[in-house]
């Protein structure tokens, strides 16, 4: 693991990019990590106009992850606002790339609508899944949110890990997909829905 300062990056990162890095063909790498690197800018713009504080961020092999201070916690609002921060950032660069008419600019366009969309989900690793349960929490409790929001993800997983082996199956198969599938059902969810994680 590699650190400096408030920023860790763990081996699996570095070798799931290594790994990206020889299979782009294409060079789409630095606009994805644009895409991504646009992303948790929104989230850290949003965390510190409402007064939180990031204590670490951390970059691993399914995506970054913020902490942040206890000493400065966000209401169920604050936090609903930082988790879409992210995807609204992305579809907001999206929707500037795609203006500019180029090649280039649909491709940055379709990344930063596939990142923005993928993380509104309502699993729970993911910020779709943080907001539902803040506002089931505001709305019935958090012990019926912690209840609710991993049941919904696991479901939501298990129908995308059917669906990908359907299309595998078909010969039409993503393995992509199906890697994402099986993450989001064996991702634990605990600490992810109180905002001690945001990415």
């Amino acid at each position: 693991m590699l650190r400096w300062r408030r920023v860790e990056i763990s081996g699996g990162a570095l070798l799931m990019l290594a790994a990206l890095y020889y299979l782009d063909g294409q060079g789409v790498l630095p606009l994805a990590l644009l895409a991504c690197a646009l992303h948790e800018a929104g989230h850290w713009l949003a965390i510190r106009a409402l007064g939180g504080r990031i204590t670490a961020l951390r970059l691993t092999c399914v995506g970054a992850e913020m902490r942040l201070s206890a000493r400065y916690p966000l209401g169920y609002a604050g936090q609903c606002i930082a988790a879409l921060a992210g995807p609204c950032a992305n579809l907001a660069a999206a929707w500037a790339a795609a203006r500019t008419g180029t090649e280039w600019g649909y491709c940055f366009a379709g990344l930063n609508l596939a990142l923005g969309a993928f993380n509104l989900l309502p699993a729970a690793q993911l910020d779709g899944g943080r907001v539902l349960w803040c506002a089931l929490a505001l709305l019935a409790g958090r012990a019926r949110a912690d209840r609710f929001v991993p049941a919904l993800s696991a479901a939501l997983a298990a129908g995308l890990v059917c669906g990908a082996l359907t299309l595998v199956w078909q010969g039409r198969g993503n393995l992509s997909l199906l890697l994402t599938a099986l993450w989001l059902l064996a991702a634990p969810a605990a600490g992810n829905m109180r905002m001690e994680r945001l990415g």
